[in-house]
C-alpha cells in the first residue's frame, strides 16, 4: 500500500505494483517527484534513446537536404545558381522549420509529446521523396518549405520530453549520452550518400523517405508512451497515476528491489490554462529567459548551426574534394562525434550547461580559421571534424538547456517561441552567406559571418545571461 508522506507523497512499497491516489487528493508535483526518484535503468534510456533515433532520422535525413544535393547533382547539371540554392537552403531551413514548429509546439503542449512526434515522422516522410524527381527552382522551393514541418515537430518535442522522464541528477547524462546516436545517423547516411550519389542520388532520397514512414512512425506508435509530467500538467492526473506506474513497474524489473521514496521537496506545477504562451513575454520570469535565450538561437541559426554546414560541401569541393572524399568525411567526423557526445554526457552535472556552450563555439571557431588559413584537404578534413563536433554539440547543449529552462506547461511553445522563431536566423543568414561566400579571398566573408555573429555572439550571450541548471530540480528551475 502507499502511503503519504512529507508533502503527501505517496510512498512506493516493495511490490512492483504503486496505488493511484484518487482525483481528489492529488497532490501538486507528486507525479514529477515520483519520476525524479526513479533509479537509472534502460527503461529511461529507451525512451531517451528512442526520441533521439527520431531526431536524427527526421533531421539528417530531411533538414537540409538540399545541401547534400546542390553540390555533386544539381549545380553540376546547372540547375540552380549559388544564390538560387541559398534561398532554397534558407527556406527549407527557416520558414518550414519555422511553421512546423510553431504549430507543432502548440499541438504538443495541447494533446501531448508522443502524437507530436508520431506526426513529425508522418510530414517528415511524406514530403521528402519528391526531391527525386523535381529539378525546376520554384518547385524546389515548395517542397523546401513543406519537407521540413515534420523538422520544426521534432525540435520542438525530442528534448522536452527527455527531460520530463529523466530525473537532474542524471539529466545531462542521459540527455547527451541519447542524443550522440543523432552522430550515429549522420554515419549511416554518409554511407549511403558516399554509395549513392551522385550515381544513383535518386535511391538515397527514396531511402530517407522509407526510414521515416516504414521504419521510425510504427516505432514512435509501438514504443513510446506520453510524458506524465505532460498529463499532470494538463490535469489529466488519473492518466498521469496510470502512465508514471507503468515506468514504475518496468524500472522495478531491473532493480529487483523497492523504489527509494519520492523527494518531499516541493515541486510546483501550474496547470497549463488558455494563452498560457504569452507568460513568455509578460512574466518578470520568463520574459528574460525568452529573450536571451531567442536571441542566441537567432544567430547560432544564422552561422555555427545551419551557415557553416550549409556551405562546408561547397567550400571543400573548391578546394578540390570530390563526393566521396566530403561524404567519406562526414561519416567519420559522424563517428567522432559519436564519441565526443559520449565524453561530454560523462560530464554530468560537474559543469554549467551555459559554459558548456560558450567552450564549444570557441572550439567550432577555432576550426573554421583554421581552415581559412590553411585550406588543404588533409588540413581542412581535420579541422572540419572538430569544427563539427564543436558545432553538433553546441546544438545539443543549446536544445538542453532550453527545454530545461521553461515549466512543462509550455515547454513546447518555449521551444516554437525560442528555438522556432529564431529560424528566422537561419533563413536570413543562409540567403546572406549565399552572397557572403562570393565576398573575399577564400570565401572570406562567410568565414568571419560564421565566426563572429554566428557563434562567438549567441554563446557569449548565453554565458553572460543564461540560467544556472546544474543539478537542479526541472520544476524549481523552470517555474
Amino acid at each position: 500500500m502507499a502511503e503519504v508522506i512529507g508533502s503527501g507523497i505517496p510512498r512506493i512499497g516493495v511490490t512492483d505494483r504503486a496505488v493511484a491516489t484518487p482525483r481528489a487528493t492529488a497532490v501538486p508535483g507528486r507525479i514529477a517527484a515520483r519520476i525524479d526518484r526513479l533509479p537509472l535503468t534502460p527503461v529511461q534510456w529507451e525512451l531517451a534513446l528512442l526520441t533521439q533515433v527520431a531526431w536524427g532520422l527526421i533531421i539528417v535525413d530531411t533538414d537540409g537536404i538540399a545541401g547534400r544535393l546542390y553540390p555533386f547533382v544539381w549545380a553540376p547539371q546547372h540547375l540552380l545558381s549559388v544564390v538560387e540554392y541559398a534561398v532554397i537552403q534558407a527556406l527549407e531551413v527557416g520558414l518550414g522549420v519555422l511553421i512546423g514548429a510553431f504549430v507543432m509546439g502548440l499541438f504538443a503542449d495541447r494533446f501531448g509529446r508522443r502524437p507530436a512526434m508520431m506526426l513529425a515522422a508522418l510530414l517528415a516522410g511524406f514530403f521528402v521523396w519528391p526531391f527525386a524527381f523535381v529539378s525546376s527552382f520554384w518547385g524546389l522551393v515548395g517542397l523546401s518549405v513543406l519537407s521540413t514541418l515534420g523538422v520544426g515537430a521534432i525540435v520542438a518535442t525530442h528534448a522536452v520530453y527527455i527531460s520530463e522522464v529523466v530525473s537532474p541528477q542524471v539529466r545531462n547524462r542521459v540527455m547527451l549520452g541519447s542524443q550522440g546516436v543523432t552522430a550515429l545517423i549522420t554515419v549511416i547516411s554518409g554511407l549511403l550518400a558516399f554509395w549513392l550519389i551522385p550515381g544513383q542520388w535518386q535511391w538515397y532520397v527514396y531511402a530517407m523517405a522509407a526510414f521515416q514512414l516504414l521504419v521510425l512512425f510504427p516505432l514512435l506508435a509501438w514504443r513510446l508512451p506520453e510524458s506524465p509530467r505532460w498529463l499532470e500538467a494538463r490535469g489529466r492526473v488519473d492518466e498521469a497515476e496510470k502512465a508514471v506506474e507503468v515506468l514504475e513497474k518496468r524500472c522495478q524489473r531491473y532493480t529487483r528491489e523497492p523504489l527509494p521514496e519520492p523527494d518531499p521537496t516541493p515541486r510546483p506545477v501550474v496547470q497549463a490554462g488558455r494563452g498560457a504562451w504569452r507568460e513568455l513575454f509578460t512574466s518578470a520570469t520568463y520574459r528574460p529567459r525568452t529573450l536571451v535565450t531567442l536571441a542566441a538561437w537567432f544567430f547560432g541559426y544564422a552561422g555555427i548551426v545551419y551557415g557553416a554546414p550549409s556551405f562546408a560541401a561547397v567550400y571543400l569541393a573548391d578546394h578540390g574534394g570530390s563526393a566521396q572524399f566530403v561524404f567519406a568525411l562526414i561519416t567519420v567526423a559522424g563517428l567522432i562525434r559519436f564519441g565526443a557526445f559520449l565524453v561530454n554526457a560523462q560530464f554530468g552535472e560537474r559543469f554549467e550547461r551555459r559554459d558548456v556552450i560558450f567552450a564549444l563555439a570557441m572550439l567550432f571557431s577555432l576550426s573554421y580559421v583554421v581552415m581559412f588559413f590553411v585550406p588543404t584537404l588533409p588540413v581542412m578534413a581535420v579541422f572540419y571534424t572538430l569544427g563539427s563536433i564543436g558545432g553538433g554539440l553546441w546544438l545539443f547543449n543549446m536544445y538542453n538547456y532550453t527545454a530545461v529552462s521553461f515549466p512543462t506547461r509550455m515547454r513546447s511553445m518555449a521551444f516554437s517561441w525560442t528555438d522556432g522563431l529564431a529560424h528566422l536566423g537561419a533563413w536570413g543568414g543562409i540567403t546572406l552567406s549565399g552572397t557572403l561566400f562570393l565576398m573575399g579571398p577564400n570565401h572570406l566573408g562567410w568565414i568571419l559571418f560564421m565566426v563572429l555573429p554566428g557563434a562567438l555572439l549567441p554563446s557569449l550571450l548565453i554565458r553572460l545571461w543564461g540560467i544556472r541548471q546544474r543539478s537542479a530540480i526541472l520544476e524549481q528551475i523552470s517555474t
